[in-house]
Parts: C-alpha cells; sequence; structure tokens
C-alpha cells in the first residue's frame, strides 16, 4: 500500500505543475476560415487572428471551424454535422454574411423562446445551445461583426458588395453587431465588440479605393466617404485596392495583419479576463524566451550565480553588453539597483558592498562532509557537490536583460533548417496538416528544474512545451504533442519500453533525449548509439514515417560523480542523422556556453539538470531545426 502510494504521489507531482492547455473552438466565417488559407488572400496576409492568438497565449490549441461565406443560419443549420466536439473554449464571430444576404436579425424573443433559425437571433441560439450541450462549462466569447467598407474580391472583382455605410434589406449591420451584444449580456457572456471599436472605424478600413475619376477618366486615389458615390466596374476597371491601399483590411472587408493583430489582441483581454491567462503571464515573455540567443538583438532573462570568493562576488555574462537593461529576481519580482546593488566592470557582474543580491561562497560548491538535503557525492572520493532539486538555486540566481555589442560572437552550434532530414514534418508544419510529436528521455526532457515544473516563478513552461508553442506560433499549424520522458532512465529503458511510450502514439516526429544518465552510468558510446538506433528502427517498424530528433546531452557538473561519459555520445549519434533523423548538439552548446559562464549560472539543481536559461536553449536549438 505504501509503495503504491508513492506512485501516486510521484505521478501527481509529474502533472500538477504542467501548465494547462486550453482547446478552443473557433467558429466563424470567411474571417476566421482565412486564417488557415492564407493563399486566397493573394497572400497579402501573414498570419490571421488565430495565430496570433496562439502566439501570444501559446497554451491554447486552436480549432478552426471558418466557414467561407457562411451566416450564423448556415452555421446553425449544419451545426450538428460539422464535427464539433468538448473544448475549453468557443468563440462564435459571424453576422457579417447575415447582413448582406439579407437574412432578419430578428428579436430578442427569438432567442429567449428559441424560435428556430429564421432570423440571426433564433440562429445564435441554437449555436449556443450546441457549444452547452457538449461542455456546460466551457467558456464562450461573443464577437461582433466588423464594420465593412466596399468589398471587392481579390481573385475576382465580380464578386463585390457595397460597405455598411448602407443598410442592406432595411437592416444596418450595426443591428447584427447589437444583436451579438444583447445576447452575450443576456447570457453573461463574454463580448469581443469589434463593430464599435475605434481602431476599427470604416474611415480606416482602407487608405483609399482607386478608381476612375467620372469626370476625367482617369484614376484616382478617392478617400472614404468620397470613394461610396464613384462607381465600379469589376469587367473594365482594375482592381481598386492596390498593396498601398491595405490598412485594417485589404479589401474592404477581411482583415489585413494589422486589423488580425487588432482582433488577436482583444481575444487575448477577453481569454485574461476569463481567467484563462498562463501563469507567466506579466511576468515573462515566451516569445522572447524564444528569440535565439545567438542573433536576438535583446538578451532577455540571462542567468548568473554571483560566486563570492572571499569579498568579491562576481557573474559573467554570455556576450559583452553594449547595454544593461535590467538585473532582477528570476522569479521577477525584485529589480535590483545599478550601483546599490551591481555594478559591471572586468566583463563581470559584480556585487556592491551592502546588495541585496544573492550569492553562493566558492566553498560551498565542493566540500567534504555531508550536508543533509543540499549534498550529493562528487567525482573525487570523499568529496560532496552543493546539490537541491527544488528552487534552491534559482532563487539565487539573478536574470540580466541587455544588448549585446554588435561584434558579439557565438562560436557554438547553431541550428541549421532541417527540411532534408526532416522534410515530412516541416510539410505538416508548413501545410497546417497537424503534427504529433512524443518527447522521449528523462528527467531533462521531463522538465525538471523549469520554473513552471517547480510551480514557482515566473512559471517557465519546461521546455518541450517551448518548442510546441514556438511551433504553434510560428506556423499556425496544430500542434500536438505527448511527453513520456520518465526521470533517471537510461537509454535501454527507453528500448525496451519502446512499444507502449512510443510506438502506440504513432507521431509525426519524435524527439529522443536520453543520455545524460548513461554518461553517468558510463554506457559505452557504441552500446548507447545501438540502443537508440534500436528505438528509432522498433518505432520505424510500427510507422515507417516518423522522423526524429535525437539530442546529443548537455553535460553533468564536472565535480559531481554524475559526470562521466556525455560528451563522447555526440559523435556516435552523429553516425545516425540521415534523411528522417536530425541531430541537436547540446552537447557543443553547453561546452560553448561552459567557456564564458559557470555551471552554477545554467544549473538548476547543480549537478545534471539545466535551469529556465539553458533550458530555453535547448528549446531554441531544436525549434531551429524546425523553422527556417
Amino acid at each position: 500500500m505504501k509503495k503504491i502510494l508513492i506512485v501516486v504521489l510521484f505521478i501527481f507531482f509529474m502533472c500538477s505543475f504542467q501548465e494547462r492547455e486550453y482547446t478552443w473552438i473557433a467558429i466563424g466565417d470567411s474571417i476566421t476560415y482565412l486564417n488557415d488559407h492564407l493563399d486566397e488572400t493573394g497572400n497579402r496576409v501573414k498570419k490571421g487572428y488565430l495565430t496570433r492568438v496562439v502566439e501570444s497565449m501559446p497554451h491554447f490549441r486552436y480549432v478552426n471551424q471558418g466557414h467561407n461565406g457562411w451566416t450564423s443560419g448556415g452555421i446553425a443549420e449544419n451545426i450538428g454535422s460539422l464535427g464539433l466536439f468538448k473544448a475549453d473554449v468557443y468563440s462564435v464571430f459571424l453576422g457579417t454574411n447575415d447582413w448582406w444576404q439579407g437574412r432578419p436579425v430578428g428579436n430578442m424573443d427569438d432567442y429567449k423562446q428559441n424560435r428556430g433559425n429564421t432570423t440571426a437571433y433564433g440562429s445564435y441560439r441554437i449555436i449556443i445551445d450546441k457549444i452547452r450541450s457538449l461542455n456546460p462549462e466551457a467558456k464562450i466569447i461573443m464577437i461582433t461583426p466588423m464594420q465593412r467598407n466596399d468589398f471587392v474580391y481579390i481573385a475576382d472583382p465580380n464578386n463585390n458588395a457595397y460597405g455598411s455605410y448602407r443598410n442592406k434589406n432595411g437592416q444596418s449591420l450595426e443591428e447584427f453587431a447589437n444583436a451579438v451584444i444583447a445576447i452575450g449580456k443576456y447570457e453573461r457572456l463574454a463580448v469581443v465588440d469589434l463593430y464599435h471599436d475605434q481602431q476599427l472605424g470604416i474611415e480606416k478600413l482602407v487608405h483609399y479605393k482607386r478608381l476612375k475619376d467620372p469626370g476625367k477618366g482617369t484614376y484616382k486615389d478617392f478617400v472614404y466617404p468620397r470613394s461610396v458615390d464613384i462607381p465600379f466596374d469589376p469587367k473594365n476597371d482594375e482592381y481598386p485596392y492596390p498593396p498601398s491601399a491595405v490598412n485594417i483590411t485589404y479589401d474592404g472587408l477581411h482583415p489585413s495583419d494589422k486589423g488580425n493583430a487588432v482582433i488577436a489582441n482583444a481575444l487575448c483581454a477577453a481569454f485574461k479576463q476569463l481567467g484563462l491567462a498562463p501563469r507567466w503571464d506579466g511576468l515573462i515573455d515566451l516569445k522572447k524566451y524564444n528569440e535565439p540567443f545567438w542573433e536576438a538583438d535583446t538578451i532577455t532573462d540571462e542567468s548568473i550565480q554571483i560566486i563570492k570568493d572571499g569579498n568579491d562576488g562576481r557573474g559573467a555574462l554570455l556576450f559583452s553588453p553594449k547595454k544593461i537593461l535590467s538585473v532582477k529576481s528570476t522569479d521577477q519580482r525584485i529589480t535590483f539597483i545599478k550601483g546599490k546593488d551591481w555594478r559591471y566592470g572586468d566583463e563581470k557582474i559584480s556585487i556592491t558592498k551592502g546588495s541585496t543580491i544573492p550569492f553562493l561562497k566558492r566553498e560551498d560548491l565542493v566540500f567534504r562532509d555531508s550536508k543533509p538535503g543540499l549534498s550529493m557525492k562528487g567525482k573525487v572520493p570523499g568529496s560532496f557537490v552543493l546539490f537541491n532539486e527544488n528552487a534552491y538555486f534559482s532563487s539565487r540566481q539573478i536574470s540580466v536583460t541587455y544588448i549585446p555589442e554588435k561584434n558579439r560572437k557565438w562560436n557554438g552550434p547553431v541550428p541549421s533548417f532541417q527540411v532534408a532530414n526532416l522534410p515530412s514534418a516541416i510539410k505538416k508544419l508548413e501545410t497546417k496538416k497537424g503534427l504529433d510529436i512524443v518527447f522521449y528521455g528523462n528527467s531533462i526532457e521531463a522538465g525538471y528544474n523549469a520554473s513552471g515544473f517547480e510551480n514557482v516563478p515566473p512559471y517557465m513552461p519546461a521546455w518541450p512545451e517551448l518548442v510546441v508553442y514556438r511551433l504553434r506560433g510560428v506556423y499556425g499549424a496544430p500542434v500536438t504533442y505527448h511527453n513520456t520522458s520518465v526521470p533517471g532512465k537510461l537509454a535501454m529503458w527507453g528500448l525496451d519500453s519502446v512499444q507502449s511510450r512510443v510506438c502506440a502514439y504513432r507521431a509525426d516526429l519524435v524527439i529522443i533525449g536520453f543520455g545524460m544518465n548513461d554518461g553517468s552510468e558510463n554506457v559505452s558510446p557504441v552500446q548507447y548509439r545501438d540502443q537508440i538506433s534500436g528505438i528509432i528502427n522498433a518505432v520505424w517498424a510500427n510507422k515507417p514515417d516518423t522522423e526524429f530528433i535525437i539530442i546529443a546531452p548537455m553535460l553533468a557538473n564536472p565535480d559531481a560523480v554524475q559526470s562521466g561519459l556525455q560528451a563522447n555520445y555526440k559523435t556516435e549519434l552523429e553516425k545516425l542523422v540521415k534523411k528522417g533523423i536530425a541531430l541537436a548538439d547540446m552537447t557543443g552548446v553547453h561546452a560553448e556556453l561552459l567557456k564564458h559562464k559557470s555551471y552554477q549560472d545554467m544549473t538548476g539543481n547543480n549537478v545534471n539538470h539545466p535551469n529556465d536559461y539553458l533550458a530555453r536553449w535547448y528549446a531554441q536549438i531544436i525549434s531551429g531545426l524546425l523553422i527556417k
């Protein structure tokens, strides 16, 4: 019974601190649909609003239920066959086609009395009832239609429509927007009111409309509202919205990148008001955290452990700073003051007398007497190294944000886009067909010592989640993942467990990260390589088109007993690289970092785990193999 309880508690510990993921089903018309069909915008749009939301809130996974040209009535009529399923969040962004197609808007009684699919009010009732039948606890966000200028379809000018400055079938577009607002108020749902958003005013939708001057017959750029009185001949006139006319929309109706950004920002604000913000919100910016250190204009939150030799406490940055922007505690709650707490000189950050910056003493790193809860056997017999698995080290490290000198140089490995070795995975991302990933390794892959895993500020997710979030944000593709890593395991265990922990998921991409514990146990490099190869071959026997990223592991603390053969594995892993297999060289990255920074700058336990900073290198190196 005691063993069972321990196992249960371990599983709870492993699962309880992972960031909650939310599935979001976005129901809408062409504005939603185009997010995943950018070619139909004439490639005038680079990112739709769904992709932009996921960039800002990467713990969301969207499902696009946008249907080109559909009304709320069309959605309601087909609500049972759309493939909707239980999700955490639903957004409903309709109404503009109802107005243009002349559907009756109806009234609130149509909604309250559920009078059917004959008015917009009635249609919304059917849609919301369906959502609640799927998940009564789901968050629902209603989005009003935007105002619209004269619409001219970029692929077929014969498909055109006048703007919302004029009624259609005796109804204004604002009536449909007000219907959405009224339903939201009645049902106590969140409402994103785009129609009345001043950023999306009709006069801002396009800069101008290029039309023939009726008096002269020559083309002229007419600004709203003058443009509405000038006729447009779709058969003989040039397309009226050249690229320089694009502002909030690119065609008078559909949002441009600028317009999609406004919509995304409004939705993110609504999600946060509903309590769906991630734990790291307001503390760190994951988009900045995923910017590669070797090329970012600003180095964000590089970690330093101040180590004191006598009265002199110092720590090193990777690059020489042109300007230091901030020095903070790693939990982001304390800002240390230049001159009062720290100074920079001799290529080091030093603490001043009376500084409140925490530090470790050099003699506390390696010592002779065991310290319960704070020590691990050292490499040298009879020695011990400082060790703790919780937030002991992160609470003593500091985060430095700075602008590096222009001549900064990174001599370590830099990932290259692996379209030759990972063609299938990259194609799935580029075509937004969906990519399923399995992360398979030991405690490093499980996320140990990431602040999110330890449930301490700033709550940075484990690096596998950073990879997934980065891919979702860049590609706007549905990326799912399973992390089946188990702490303390070796590649031999990985081979023995491959059927249940990898093959069963039939993933498109498997990221393998064994090696740290193998090195500590002095598993020979050839045997290690054969076991990694065995994992790959077992998966290929089950699903031949699966692709792999294999990770050459970070290094263990050279003073710790765990330091063994880790550095020798990269050479053997390189022999496995071919089409279908790419290598992420964290061994080389860590070795180069250690030429400039101390082990304690980058560790979560001072033995063999990365802190948030080094975990970000894992995410950036692996993402760089999949992102051009």
